[in-house]
């Protein structure tokens, strides 16, 4: 159910499930982590076979998919204000992530979940944008401002919902450079300006707004999933499976390629492009994942955490340092995975003074110290855990 349109096999393959009986309680859980749910939904009603879904189950999902129809048409119709108030001020912006994929490639905003829409500007706009949203209602959180603007390159614009209290708050992201986390400036290698550059017209949420060129979009999802926020589950494996059906004739292959080498993110595309092809089917040319194949050695490490544990399918049950330590793999080069240890064991102090919410302190750099290995030694007992599995 991962994907947009059913094949005749894959719908007979659903039906024969279903009738083989499942463990519904887990499926629903999984679907819920994955974000996949609303998918699940929409497939089972599409091929009329709710009917033999026990009926808990199907009101469920039935509440998710609507729940997330009616938040996600909130978001648009909010983010039609505000585009279109940066459209008269001539402030060109960049449609990221969900709010580009639900209408352009999903092509059904119920089915691909959002918790708040991303932008992408010029840094030399962002004293107009945020009088523009300021306008609009929307505030920028105090404790944020240092941290988010310094060290993550995005400021999270808030509006309160006070008409409408059963549900969250809007949120709004404005992204100037998709580097980010800052630890990773040096490690990877994305060009934003290049990227804008490259972006074409579109229309999202009825309003003119720039879209990412195919190529950028697969792997700005790519590099958001592994580096922003790693391995959190299977939906964004969906949107790069769709973005590949849906732009199949227009992808400049070798674009992507070369992209991702100058971006140093060659081994998350590979593990990316080649989980797509295998779980969901994504038309990929065999000779673009064997340019993109790591060395032995990676590749044998990444089968165990990625491949042989069936991480990609398991990944919201993983602990964070999992997930982390696999992050640190990811990267291509050992000077880059060198350089963010580095970077991780000793932050500026600001920053360490932000993510603790504590003041200045001799002893921050210890307590720092003692959560980083914390951390490595949990990791390394889930790599050996799933080694000792194998």
């Amino acid at each position: 159910c991962a994907r947009t349109k059913l094949s005749k096999n894959n719908q007979d393959k659903i039906r024969k499930l279903v009738d083989n009986g499942l463990d519904w309680d887990y499926l629903l859980q999984m679907g819920k982590a994955h974000g996949l749910a609303p998918l699940l939904y929409y497939h089972l009603h599409r091929i009329d076979y709710e009917h033999r879904i026990p009926q808990p189950i199907i009101d469920q999902l039935h509440n998710i998919y609507y729940s997330n129809l009616a938040r996600n048409i909130l978001l648009y119709d909010e983010s039609s204000r505000v585009l279109k108030s940066f459209e008269e001020k001539g402030i060109p912006v960049v449609a990221l992530k969900g709010i580009a994929l639900a209408e352009l490639v999903y092509k059904n905003v119920a089915l691909r979940p959002m918790a708040d829409v991303d932008l992408l500007v010029q840094k030399r706009d962002l004293s107009e944008i945020t009088k523009t949203l300021f306008k609009l209602g929307f505030e920028i959180l105090p404790q944020e401002k240092r941290a988010t603007i310094k060290y993550m390159n995005e400021s999270h614009f808030v509006k309160r919902q006070e008409n409408l209290r059963h549900l969250p708050s809007l949120i709004i992201n404005i992204h100037w450079d998709l580097t980010a986390p800052a630890r990773f400036k040096g490690t990877t290698k994305i060009n934003t300006q290049q990227m804008i550059s490259r972006a074409r017209p579109g229309k999202v949420a009825y309003s003119n707004i720039l879209v990412m060129a195919p190529e950028d979009q697969i792997l700005w999802v790519i590099y958001h999933a592994t580096f922003q926020h790693p391995f959190i589950g299977l939906l964004q494996l969906c949107d790069v499976a769709e973005l590949i059906k849906l732009k199949e004739n227009e992808l400049n292959w070798q674009v992507l390629l070369k992209t991702s080498r100058n971006g140093r993110i060659a081994t998350a595309a590979y593990y990316f492009l080649s989980s797509s092809k295998k779980l969901l089917g994504a038309p990929i040319p065999d000779w673009v994942l064997k340019v993109l194949t790591p060395n032995l050695l990676k590749r044998h490490l990444l089968n165990i955490l990625l491949v042989k544990s069936g991480f990609l399918t398991q990944c919201p049950t993983h602990s964070v340092p999992s997930r982390y330590l696999l992050q640190t793999l990811m990267l291509d080069k050992m000077i880059d995975t060198l350089s963010l240890l580095w970077k991780a064991v000793f932050p500026p102090l600001e920053w360490l003074t932000v993510y603790y919410d504590r003041p200045r302190a001799k002893k921050l750099y210890l307590s720092h110290l003692i959560n980083l290995l914390t951390i490595l030694l949990a990791g390394t007992r889930d790599f050996l855990r799933v080694s000792a599995k194998k």
